[in-house]
């Protein structure tokens, strides 16, 4: 039986206007996928699987690279692809030199030719009665990681426990206890209410006494020392001590600046270095490439 879809799907078949959003639905739902770009299909392995759904055993999935990472991985895939193309006369040629660049449109057209041949051979096919896509995804490279549709974890944010609002009335409670009761200082009332008439007495005679052997013992005051000119001598030296405070604080904060400025450019350095590598990297998978196509 042979499938000319190239001659039934052109360019302009009704099947190439399908949306992206539609296209992602129908892999995730049917393949137990959770893709959320058409440019994660670049690698061919979605297709692959795909091609084996309609068409049992004409892809051997153990071979399928679903964590290919470079473009030489993707080509292995596709030409799986190919040959099970080949194998069932389907006459559609897969242009892998644009499939694996990962650009969007590219893959989204031939995304949109899959979800189309699909759609054509699917009602002549018995179907996949018990398919299990996780299962046959398991068996190539990295299909036991690829995320599926159903598996996403769900996260609760909770609010304040209640073991910290019992906490928080705990320590409460121990300062009430820690507090006096107000009977105990009523009744120590009476009892220091004698004994505070004779310290005041005490109080006041020592303190007489005192002043008077401060003012015999002070020197006597010269008249200078109160002038206006004095007290303009101290607030200019009062000013200086503070000039001289900030001035240190604008030196510290000087030096902090130098030592992240000189942070700042290693680390500058650190990147532009690292930025070379990456471009020395690239410019090698890109002639390495080019070697194999």
């Amino acid at each position: 039986m042979s499938y000319a879809t190239d001659a039934a799907i052109g360019m302009m078949d009704g099947a190439y206007f399908t949306s992206r959003k539609e296209i992602l639905d129908f892999l995730n739902n049917l393949l137990d996928l959770n893709l959320t770009k058409i440019e994660q299909t670049a690698s061919g392995a979605v297709a692959c699987q795909l091609t084996e759904y309609l068409f049992p055993n004409s892809i051997p999935m153990s071979r399928v690279n679903w964590a290919a990472k470079a473009s030489h991985e993707y080509v292995a895939n596709y030409k799986l692809l190919q040959s099970a193309f080949d194998k069932n006369n389907i006459q559609k040629h897969v242009d892998v030199d644009k499939l694996i660049r990962g650009k969007y449109q590219d893959n989204l057209e031939f995304c949109q030719w899959l979800k189309a041949f699909f759609d054509q051979t699917c009602p002549m096919m018995a179907g996949r009665d018990g398919y299990d896509p996780v299962a046959v995804r398991a068996k190539g490279k990295g299909g036991k990681a690829v995320e599926r549709r159903k598996g996403k974890a769900v996260l609760l944010g909770g609010g304040a426990s209640s073991s910290s609002r019992g906490g928080a009335g705990g320590s409460s409670s121990v300062k009430r206890s820690a507090s006096k009761p107000p009977g105990a200082i009523s009744s120590a009332r009476p009892a220091s209410s004698s004994s505070s008439t004779t310290s005041s007495r005490m109080s006041s005679s020592s303190s007489r006494i005192q002043k008077e052997n401060m003012n015999n013992s002070m020197p006597p005051t010269s008249v200078s020392e109160f002038t206006p000119s004095s007290r303009k001598l101290n607030a200019s030296m009062a000013s200086s001590s503070s000039s001289s405070v900030n001035t240190s604080l604008y030196e510290e904060q000087l030096r902090k600046l130098k030592t992240e400025n000189k942070q700042l450019q290693t680390k500058y350095s650190e990147l532009e270095q690292s930025s070379a590598e990456l471009e020395i990297t690239l410019q090698n998978v890109e002639s390495e490439r080019d070697f194999y196509f």
